[in-house]
């Protein structure tokens, strides 16, 4: 074997590992990033003690954690009325759940960076030793608010040429494309 190649076991624990850092960069507990990596090569939906059993760890653990990618919608639960488990997969589409996930926070922001560039239009006497501060902030949240505004204006019709990319590429693999 070539040093250059790598397994199927291989790509999973790096994907996996990668998913731990990058959900703990963000300021979430690792084992987030390894469930949803466990999630992102499942070909069917998990239960909870299914993910468990995959790494090692406890149900409840894993219970805590899958509610956290369930709250950012990166995860969706699937109750069966064949058993009292539930189970857990990522939505075909996932990567535009993010995206409206991304747009939603920006737009949060902006309400908030709106909100506080009026309370600067309703201050009245400004005293001169507090002008520079006032004037570099204000200059500051105006270019904040207007990075944002471009932003969720760049983002805005990216959803109808995802679906359309999207279309292409289920056809170029051959596969059906259920929404």
């Amino acid at each position: 074997m070539n040093s250059s190649d790598i397994s199927f076991t291989d790509l999973r624990t790096n994907i996996s590992n990668h998913m731990s850092l990058m959900f703990e960069n963000d300021g979430f507990s690792p084992l987030v990033g390894k469930i949803f990596a466990l999630l992102l090569f499942a070909p069917a939906p998990l239960s909870l003690q299914d993910m468990a059993d995959q790494l090692g760890v406890t149900k409840a653990a894993v219970s805590v954690q899958v509610r956290t990618l369930e709250k950012h919608a990166m995860c969706h639960k699937l109750p069966k009325s064949s058993d009292r488990r539930d189970y857990y997969y990522i939505a075909n589409d996932f990567s535009m759940i993010v995206v409206h996930s991304i747009i939603h926070k920006m737009q949060s922001v902006l309400e908030k960076i709106d909100s506080t560039l009026n309370q600067f239009q309703q201050i009245q006497d400004i005293d001169d030793e507090d002008r520079p501060a006032y004037d570099a902030s204000k200059l500051r949240f105006a270019e904040m608010q207007a990075l944002y505004r471009l932003f969720i204006e760049k983002l805005s019709g990216l959803e109808e040429d995802w679906k359309e990319r999207r279309q292409r590429l289920y056809k170029e693999l051959g596969k059906t494309l259920s929404e």
